[in-house]
């Protein structure tokens, strides 16, 4: 055991011995009492575990974070305790370990970018810091044919796509998912008020690229790129068809970790056990800001140690009966935060191919009631893509449609990653837009803990179900998302 591994141990026991453990766990030891892990998902059970993910002790979880990696250690040492098999990472004698690790390479821009467009014999160019800012990029370097359209066109596959006019602010989001889904290589639009305080503010922190592990598939090339109004309105002049391009000189930066928890319940059906569900959460938050006042910590309580909350039960009920037919994969993802690296990793490493997962269901900001959906409801994203919600809520999940789809729930979580790839993925959430989304006070107080009780109760016996089914959801017609 190193330095570093031996820290961690003493930090994880720490913590543990300060936290207090999980009912859960306590009847794991009680001999007799063993049979009380066969109840219901029960309230004391959920306080104990989200009281220790977002305890101050955890600092945030920042994703990437040692805090992270306890995060995982922690989740993975319940998974052991209710009877899962490991799921992470083999050691040196060929065993695996509970925690998956991912190690990440990125680069940086090591000066501004610039945005190049030329029509004949024309060329033009705009400057990083001075014209524009990039609030998402997937590539060093962009290319594509100008396409001019207003937000409610359709934007081609492989265009740089300049939005000249965009109706509705509030649909910023969805525009730019529009141009993704469709392929586009790029999205221009009018800067925010965001976007302009920080570009005049001066010295804007130059665009990074996302990391990457070894052997990952390349990105599809995208780029968001907010424009300056008078810089908008010379590019909108330039009109279809004009070679653009987007690109700047790129320098190593540095290599870093995040952590994924796995536990699988192998499946006791021949032939099913092949078929795998995946049950998910994100494990990780935004960590701690030194630059606040008062309170430092992001605590992540609804976001999403309550996801992870979820899975954690499920895992112990679904463990302590009889096995289901089909295996079971429960899953707490890292960095789903700064880009959602613990789910594609998983996902490209996936330990069955990826036509034998049959579902994938993600549990997301589940600790407090949404209005909009009927009492104790929980919703689901992507509603009307598959038969998988539908079937769920006639098993008795109290699940109903996404309440928000203005908000892109479907595309904002790890479920995305996997649907991409073709697997039926969702997320279940109760987010009822709360102000405290990513502040320091998403914490404990504010869980509702009857409410997950009771929400998270109703969903033990339609996953069962789905466990032990021939059933298998599909996409409606259409409704599959494309890369």
């Amino acid at each position: 055991m190193n330095l570093q591994r031996l820290a961690l141990t003493l930090s994880l026991v720490f913590l543990l011995i300060v936290a207090p453990l999980p009912v859960a766990a306590q009847t794991r030891r009680a001999g007799p009492a063993r049979a009380a892990a066969k109840a219901p998902i029960r309230e004391q059970d959920i306080r104990a575990e989200l009281g220790f993910l977002a305890s101050d002790a955890m600092q945030g979880r920042g994703s990437g974070t040692n805090n992270e990696r306890l995060a995982a250690e922690y989740i993975g040492s319940l998974f052991r305790s209710f009877g899962l098999e490991p799921g992470g990472d083999a050691d040196g004698s060929g065993n695996k370990d509970f925690v998956q690790r991912v190690t990440l390479d990125s680069s940086r821009f090591s000066a501004p970018p610039s945005l190049t467009v030329t029509a004949g014999s024309n060329t033009q160019s705009w400057q990083f810091g001075r014209d524009f800012l990039v609030s998402f990029l997937r590539a060093t370097k962009i290319t594509g044919n100008t396409q001019v359209i207003d937000s409610t066109g359709t934007p081609a596959k492989g265009a740089v796509v300049v939005i000249k006019s965009l109706a509705d602010p509030a649909k910023r989001q969805e525009t730019i998912m529009k141009a993704y889904e469709a392929g586009a290589a790029a999205i221009a639009l009018l800067e925010s008020e965001n976007n302009r305080r920080t570009r005049e503010a001066g010295n804007p922190r130059l665009p990074s690229l996302p990391p990457r592990f070894a052997d990952e598939e390349g990105d599809k090339p995208f780029a968001v790129i907010n424009l300056r109004k008078e810089a908008l309105e010379a590019l909108t002049a330039v009109g279809d068809g004009a070679k653009a391009e987007f690109s700047g000189q790129t320098e190593a930066a540095e290599t870093r970790s995040t952590w994924n928890a796995v536990g699988v319940l192998r499946g006791s059906d021949p032939k099913l056990a092949a078929q795998a569900i995946v049950l998910s959460a994100h494990l990780d938050h935004i960590g701690v800001n030194e630059a606040a006042t008062g309170d430092k910590v992001y605590n992540g309580a609804d976001d999403d140690a309550s996801g992870c909350v979820a899975v954690l039960e499920l895992a112990r009920v679904l463990a302590s009966g009889r096995r289901p037919r089909r295996t079971i994969y429960f899953v707490c993802f890292g960095s789903e935060e700064s880009g959602g690296y613990g789910s594609r990793y998983f996902i490209a490493k996936s330990p069955v191919p990826l036509t034998d997962i049959v579902a994938n269901v993600n549990f997301e900001m589940l600790g407090r009631p949404d209005p909009k959906v009927p009492p104790a409801n929980l919703w689901l994203t992507g509603y009307e893509r598959s038969n998988l919600g539908p079937t769920l809520a006639k098993q008795g999940a109290l699940v109903v449609a996404d309440p928000h789809p203005d908000q892109n729930f479907f595309q904002r979580s790890d479920n995305y990653t996997l649907a991409l790839r073709g697997v039926v993925a969702h997320t279940i959430s109760s987010y009822n837009l709360h102000t405290d989304y990513h502040r320091a006070s998403d914490d404990i107080t504010k869980i509702d803990f009857p409410f997950m009780t009771q929400s998270l109760n109703s969903l033990v016996t339609p996953i069962r179900w789905l466990a032990n089914a021939n059933f298998r959801p599909e996409w409606l017609p259409g409704k599959a998302p494309t890369r």
